[in-house]
């Protein structure tokens, strides 16, 4: 049971809350109610097309939508996220004010474990990484577990709210989620992984903080200020992939570019109507994963409703400020000292070859790469995540001796 990974260590200067998270019936009613109004638009030639250089198609959320209507059943992926610890803290910071930050948590009963954080992307949330702690519930016991896991909602995403109404910035997000740590008695030391956006805060946090002693990744975008490698470093099958996810670079940023320079607008638009946000959100899910193993439709309506739920889309879209910098050629910080570790899967939107990894990056400790796999790897190839972020810990633990 995972209840039993709940316990709080007896060190921690602060009392997070435990927390249930449970959607008033009258929200699932109402939810049904808007999608039961909610038009479908008529054909075009665009949505008759099932090709996702289009988008969704049409009969995609016709079918979506029925499905979401007649058999969806949110209490059961509500069940699953209440099966392991769930918190609520609340944490101070400079400019965003008091920030409650949500997170789920196996906690050790070692006194030497090592604290992992695990940080989510758009459009995700903390409950990407629910399959890895499942894994790790089975494979060990509160008193044999070698690591603190932390899984928090980044801030302004599902349920973790701040009370500043100035726009989140990712410095803030990711001192925010190092003072988390701190909050919770890990200041001599922890390992910061994530994807999408969780990978470039915990770059940020990888250069601003001393705490976050080693970062793995699985994405790693080339800092655009950094010359670029030579191609011809790279394998056949290496450079296939690389043009893949550069062909996607030029046909798949319009919903970014979207979001980071009218974030008002398509905040409204999208939270105003639960079959528009399926239709925003599912695009990615359905696009973003290895199209071998894309997601069922329930994980995707699962995602979508979590989403809706808890009002969380347009408080999101501060991550698409990585797409501006990334176009105005902005370096984004990132340390060359402390151990990275990079899991590559060949299906995810931006890739950094093991060449090319290795001659950016002298710090580079682990690289694995996966043949399988996309944006998503925490749902996708939860397992294979898991074995990586272990063996990399195993590699920096050196880093945490004497301060358990």
């Amino acid at each position: 049971m995972a209840s039993k990974f709940g316990v709080i260590p007896n060190n921690t200067p602060t009392k997070p809350k435990p927390f249930d998270f449970h959607v008033p019936e009258e929200e699932l009613v109402a939810l049904k109610d808007l999608l039961r109004l909610s038009k479908i638009g008529p054909p075009t030639f665009w949505n008759q097309q099932n090709d996702p250089q289009y988008g969704v198609s049409r009969q995609w959320l016709i079918e979506a939508k029925e499905t979401w209507l007649s058999s969806f059943d949110w209490r059961k992926h509500e069940n699953y996220i209440n099966r392991f610890p769930n918190f609520k803290l609340a944490v101070s910071d400079s400019e965003a004010g008091r920030v409650d930050v949500h997170f789920a948590a196996l906690f050790s009963a070692k006194k030497d474990a090592i604290p992992l954080l695990f940080l989510h992307g758009f459009p995700s949330s903390f409950v990407e990484f629910l399959p890895m702690l499942e894994l790790l519930v089975n494979k060990y016991t509160p008193e044999t577990l070698p690591y603190h896991v932390i899984v928090p909602c980044l801030p302004d995403y599902g349920l973790s709210r701040s009370a500043s109404p100035a726009e989140m910035t990712l410095d803030q997000a990711a001192r925010i989620m190092n003072q988390l740590m701190l909050d919770l008695g890990f200041g001599q030391g922890y390992v910061v992984q994530g994807g999408d956006l969780g990978s470039m805060l915990a770059r940020i946090m990888s250069v601003e903080y001393e705490s976050c002693k080693a970062f793995h990744v699985n994405m790693l975008v080339a800092d655009p200020a950094l010359e670029a490698p030579s191609p011809t470093l790279l394998s056949p099958e290496e450079a296939e992939i690389v043009q893949r996810t550069e062909t996607w670079r030029q046909t798949g940023l319009a919903y970014a570019l979207q979001h980071g320079t009218r974030p008002a607008t398509v905040g409204l638009a999208i939270s105003a109507s639960p079959l528009s946000m399926l239709a925003w959100i599912g695009e990615k899910l359905l696009e973003w994963t290895d199209p071998r193993h894309q997601f069922s439709l329930d994980t995707i309506l699962g995602i979508v409703s979590f989403y809706w739920f808890t009002e969380a889309f347009p408080r999101s879209l501060y991550h698409a400020t990585l797409v501006r910098n990334l176009f105005a050629g902005k370096p984004h910080p990132t340390s060359m000292e402390k151990p990275l570790g990079y899991s590559f899967f060949a299906h995810d939107l931006a890739v950094l070859p093991k060449p090319w990894a290795e001659e950016i990056y002298p710090n580079l400790a682990l690289f694995k790469a996966h043949s399988e796999g996309g944006h998503f790897a925490s749902i996708e190839q939860p397992k294979a995540l898991l074995e990586d972020v272990e063996e990399f810990v195993g590699k920096v633990s050196h880093l945490f001796k004497g301060s358990g």
